[in-house]
This record gives structure tokens, C-alpha cells and sequence, in this order.
């Protein structure tokens, strides 16, 4: 045999060896598990839209609104719990309950009109919660080290809650939605101590809510643990 003959063959016979190790090393990775994440998510929540149903609503009545302050916190606490299965080491199926943060909106300014000028204050909270089921596609790169993808569907309620105040009163408008949403992320686990396993996760919720409470996305980044059986 020439001795390109030969380093054919042994590559042949070290990708085969490298292939048996990892179905070796990923026949261990399917099962029932359960974990849970924390991290920080950030709302891509349009507040110009609040502004502008204010002023509608001042418009109507004969007045106009100036806001000359604004401050917002799109940045929020995020967390999960899930539970899944793996029916291989490869596919999966994931149930999980999150809360994917909130906004928190205050808008200060002038109110005039027939009674003269008048200060006014909006301070605005949206938030959203709520189940969902992904499946799972998982590539392990390793004994303990994988990546996986998911794309499932957010079912999620979205809550507005509003406090108008005008000098001193006080008028409130609260909202909710439920309603399903394209969910989609990126994930690596690191396996330790046999069953379990740490995590980190990117996750993108797509255009949750709806006209009544505003219509946005969220995109959270997040660690956590799992533990398979």
C-alpha cells in the first residue's frame, strides 16, 4: 500500500474513533430534566406612542400637553423555570414559565389650556409573563460542553398599567393581553457532577402585546442550571 494509501487510512480510522466517542459521550445526554435561568432583559417598547395618545386625548378636550422631561428603564430582571425532554441527544422538547421584565415610563410637563398652565405626569409600567414550548436542537461539541438552538411559541400577557396626574389629581388606565408570540434562542451547557449542568442562554421574544397595551420585543440574556435524570 503507497503511503498516501496508508494516511487515508488512518485518518479514516480516527474519525471513526472520534465519531464512536461521541456517540458514546452523547448517549448519556437524553432524558427528563429541570432548570431554571435569571438574567436581564431589555424591552424594545415604543413610549412615543404613550405620548401621542395623551395628546390626542388633551386635543379633544381642547388642550395641548407639553412633555419636557422624560426619564425610562428598559432594562429589567428576567427569569424562567422549565422542564423538558430529551428524546435524544440531539432533539428536545422544553415547557417553561418566564418573566420577561418590564418598562417603567415617567413623562413630566405643562398641561395648558382654559385653566391656565398646569403640571401634569405620566407614569407608565408595561410587563409580560406567561408559558411556553420550544423545541430544542442540541449539538454536543463535547463529554460536557453542547450548544442548542430553539424555536418555539411565547404565549405571554401583557400588562399596561398608566397613571395620568394633573396637579393634584389622578386619573389610572390598566390593560392586559394575552396573546402568542414567536420565540426564538441560542444556548450553550456545560455538564458537571454527572447530571448536572450550567447554562447560559440568549432568548428573543418577537412582538408580544397588541394595539391595546403597545406591540414590542424583548430580548433577554440569561444564566442558569439544569438537572437531567
Amino acid at each position: 500500500m503507497t503511503r498516501t494509501g496508508l494516511g487515508f487510512l488512518y485518518a479514516a480510522v480516527m474519525l471513526g474513533g472520534a465519531a464512536a466517542d461521541r456517540n458514546a459521550f452523547a448517549d448519556g445526554l437524553s432524558g427528563a430534566y429541570l432548570g431554571g435561568n435569571f438574567g436581564r432583559a431589555r424591552s424594545s417598547y415604543d413610549t412615543g406612542s404613550i405620548d401621542s395618545q395623551i395628546a390626542s386625548l388633551v386635543a379633544d378636550s381642547g388642550d395641548t400637553v407639553n412633555f419636557t422631561d422624560r426619564s425610562i428603564q428598559r432594562m429589567s430582571d428576567a427569569w424562567w423555570v422549565n422542564a423538558g425532554y430529551f428524546f435524544n441527544p440531539y432533539i428536545g422538547l422544553d415547557a417553561a414559565f418566564l418573566h420577561v421584565g418590564e418598562i417603567k415610563y415617567i413623562a413630566v410637563g405643562t398641561l395648558t389650556g382654559l385653566g391656565g398652565n398646569q403640571s401634569i405626569s405620566s407614569a407608565t409600567e408595561v410587563s409580560t409573563h406567561g408559558p411556553a414550548l420550544s423545541l430544542i436542537a442540541r449539538l454536543p461539541l463535547s463529554e460536557n460542553f453542547a450548544v442548542d438552538l430553539r424555536v418555539g411559541d411565547y404565549f405571554g400577557k401583557a400588562i399596561f398599567n398608566n397613571l395620568i396626574t394633573v396637579d393634584a389629581n389622578s386619573a389610572a388606565t390598566d390593560a392586559s393581553k394575552t396573546n402568542s408570540s414567536l420565540l426564538a434562542g441560542v444556548g450553550a451547557s456545560y455538564t458537571v457532577a454527572g447530571h448536572w449542568s450550567v447554562r447560559l442562554d440568549y432568548l428573543r421574544v418577537n412582538k408580544t402585546g397588541d394595539s391595546d397595551v403597545g406591540k414590542f420585543s424583548v430580548n433577554l440574556a440569561t444564566a442558569g442550571v439544569s438537572y437531567t435524570f
